[in-house]
């Protein structure tokens, strides 16, 4: 199997069937993976990654319980399959930082409005992606639908979700400071924006 990457709690690898693997990193594996973005990010610290590894292991569990409680179209998750407590499969998809990088602002800004109301749909069956972090956590599936490729950070409690939208998550910068289109990322964080008003 081809490896397509690695985010700080799955690699992905490609099944050749228009599917990919999601499998869980051991703990070694995520810590690497963490040390190596912290290094150039000034909002966390190396020293976090002890606390961020056991946070995102309940998270990771957390999520999936949430997928099960809650009415969400398995296609809107790229209908995965899980194979154990964490490991699972699902659709293969374009993933949005991928998608920005050969779209114009224009085309981006769509891109954004249509994550909004994907957003808005999960939101009314009272769930959200921890972060919003939409470069990342977010593909286009070969019908140009939207897909949330990375559930592993799922909030359904009200506090939280609550939490999420007051603090603004999206201004940080490894969520909407990894819109390279400048006048694409404002235009996000002004949508995002409103949209939390819409909800506090």
């Amino acid at each position: 199997m081809k490896k397509l990457g690695e985010g700080w709690q799955y690699s992905v690898y490609n099944l050749g069937n228009g599917r990919v693997l999601k499998k869980y990193h051991h703990w070694l594996s995520s810590a690497w993976v963490m040390f190596k973005d912290l290094l150039n990010e000034k909002e966390h610290s190396i020293f976090e990654i002890p606390s961020f590894i056991v946070d995102l292991d309940g998270k990771a569990k957390e999520s999936i319980k949430i997928i099960g409680r809650r009415t969400i179209p398995m296609s809107w998750l790229g209908n995965p399959k899980f194979l154990n407590d964490l490991d699972y499969e699902q659709d293969k998809v374009i993933p949005l930082h991928a998608v920005f990088e050969s779209s114009t602002t224009a085309q981006i800004n769509e891109i954004i409005d249509v994550v909004l109301d994907f957003n808005k749909e999960l939101l009314a069956r009272g769930v959200i992606d921890k972060s919003f972090n939409i470069t990342k956590n977010y593909g286009l599936d070969k019908k140009s639908k939207i897909v949330l490729i990375d559930f592993g950070e799922l909030y359904d409690e009200p506090a939280n979700i609550r939490k999420q939208l007051t603090k603004k998550i999206w201004h940080k910068s490894y969520v909407g400071g990894y819109i390279k289109d400048l006048d694409a990322r404002k235009y996000f964080l002004e949508k995002m924006d409103e949209f939390a008003k819409l909800y506090l």
